[in-house]
């Protein structure tokens, strides 16, 4: 198995698991391949306040491929906006 495929199977398996309610955000701890390169890229510029639009146009890709993106990382790092999704990823210091 490549490390690609490999990589995807993991983040497959990982997000396959749901953390406890009770368990503070602070705590949840994140496998450092669930979440994309292009995933973190997205993140970053959420993260500097940039629309999707926005976030588009300086990655080149479409306005689609970006919410894609925004959707994934949401399910991923289980929340549901973008202040829960910059506030998570500050806590696990991927910002």
């Amino acid at each position: 198995m490549k490390d690609e495929e490999m990589k995807a199977y993991i983040s497959k398996l990982l997000v396959s698991f749901d953390p406890p309610k009770d368990l503070h955000p602070s705590l949840f701890i994140i496998h450092p391949y669930v979440l994309s390169g292009r995933e973190l890229d997205v993140l970053r510029l959420i993260a500097d306040g940039r629309s999707n639009q926005e976030i588009a146009r300086q990655l080149y890709v479409a306005l689609s491929t970006v919410k894609t993106h925004i959707n994934n990382i949401y399910g991923k790092m289980g929340v549901q906006s973008r202040v829960q999704v910059v506030t998570r990823a500050r806590d696990m210091n991927l910002l």
